[in-house]
């Protein structure tokens, strides 16, 4: 395999898989066309409920039929979430949408890290991952900075134009993909390559017990993979809830992805000083990163324009760096033939949590009067758990 032309183009992947046209602007679109906030926030909950239906699923087809057709798969139900939103006359179109977005997303969830590092395990460069996740994350973070400027676009295009553009690079998307060599480090992965649907029953049974053996037999990774999950808590709902703060503020619609960058470049800076910052102990990253997520997230509910957006790059930058270590650490243990299925447990604690969050975010916001009460609660949260685990820290050293 040549490693070099691979990550070139699992960056590609990366940029397109980030670049989602309506981000910055979907909630202040779907609000212009009548939709009150709760409606929003279910849509969104219905996103999570479908992702954490399909997390696990789709860990496991990228494990046992190949990461890069998973990837592909993505492309396709990006493409599909698009035009059913373009063309949507009801709220259950909105939905539907938002199911297919979360299909997308839960096929590479998973897929693209395993992809990665069974690549540089091929390559016996696993030793180079930190590294090599970094650069792939920040040729996603490239991809959410262009999603967030095209708010700019809300000026030339409507509703159908903004959803229709998504769809073509939902085809990028695919075809990106569809470049990517699958890597094969393990007998069972050669012999997927060859036939992936031999045996498929017995084995997506073997697959399952193998996955739960790991998890039973290794203590320390449930506890890293539910710290993940709290600790991403706000990062959607940050973006997602401030679109209609900065609105009530007085910021224009044409104007809302530009605040919203500066999170992108915040996250930037967060891989830029995970890649430098030596090993460290997850337990003492976790405090630090949550307190700095709890305090930005309540910042953005709380504040006005300049601190709003300054606490939200504090919680995006803090997020990604606590990412970057996170995922070096559960990659290190996983095994390769379980991978991608054992990323998506980790997912799903995030998407878990999100079936509930969303909802309640938003209708928190319509019963206040106000975008930001929800996200006051979440930061608050995410400070009582920076806490909680500090005191345990102590109680640890003492016992």
């Amino acid at each position: 395999m040549d490693i070099q032309k691979q990550a070139r183009r699992l960056s590609a992947f990366g940029f397109t898989s980030c670049l989602r046209i309506p981000d910055a602007v979907w909630v202040v679109l779907l609000a212009a066309r009548g939709f009150p906030l709760w409606q929003i926030g279910l849509a969104e909950g219905v996103f999570h409920l479908v992702s954490l239906l399909a997390e696990i699923p789709s860990g496991m087809a990228a494990d046992l039929m190949g990461r890069r057709r998973s990837l592909a798969a993505a492309g396709l139900c990006g493409v599909l979430s698009a035009l059913c939103m373009a063309f949507s006359t009801n709220y259950l179109h909105i939905c539907i949408s938002m199911a297919f977005s979360a299909l997308g997303c839960n096929f590479i969830s998973g897929s693209d890290e395993a992809l990665l590092y069974d690549s540089l395990k091929q390559a016996g460069q696993e030793e180079t991952y930190l590294k090599a996740s970094a650069r792939y994350t920040q040729w996603q973070n490239v991809g959410y900075f262009f999603s967030n400027a095209a708010s700019v676009l809300t000026a030339l295009l409507n509703y159908v134009s903004f959803y229709l553009l998504d769809a073509a690079v939902g085809v990028g998307r695919m075809l990106a993909a569809l470049s990517l060599t699958e890597p094969v480090v393990t007998e069972t992965q050669a012999a997927r390559q060859q036939n992936p649907f031999a045996g498929l029953g017995r084995r997506l049974r073997q697959h399952v017990a193998t996955a739960v053996g790991f998890l039973r037999d290794d203590p320390k990774v449930l506890p890293v993979i539910l710290a993940d999950g709290l600790i991403g808590l706000p990062s959607y709902l940050t973006l997602m809830f401030l679109q209609q703060r900065l609105s009530a503020l007085g910021v224009t619609t044409a104007w809302l992805g530009l605040p919203v960058m500066l999170f992108t470049a915040s996250r930037m800076a967060g891989v830029a000083l995970g890649e430098r910052l030596p090993r460290v102990g997850l337990r003492r990253l976790f405090i630090i990163t949550a307190l700095c997520v709890g305090f930005g997230t309540l910042c953005t509910g709380l504040c006005p324009v300049v601190p709003a957006v300054a606490g939200g790059m504090l919680a995006a930058g803090a997020m990604d760096l606590w990412i970057l270590h996170q995922q070096r650490y559960l990659n290190d243990r996983f095994p390769s033939d379980q991978r991608a299925t054992l990323i998506s447990v980790n997912a799903m604690s995030y998407s878990l949590l999100m079936v509930a969050a969303s909802p309640l975010t938003g209708w928190l916001g319509d019963l206040t009067g106000n975008a930001g009460a929800g996200l006051c609660l979440l930061g608050g949260v995410l400070i009582a758990a920076a806490a909680a685990a500090g005191l345990f820290s102590i109680f640890c050293k003492k016992a």
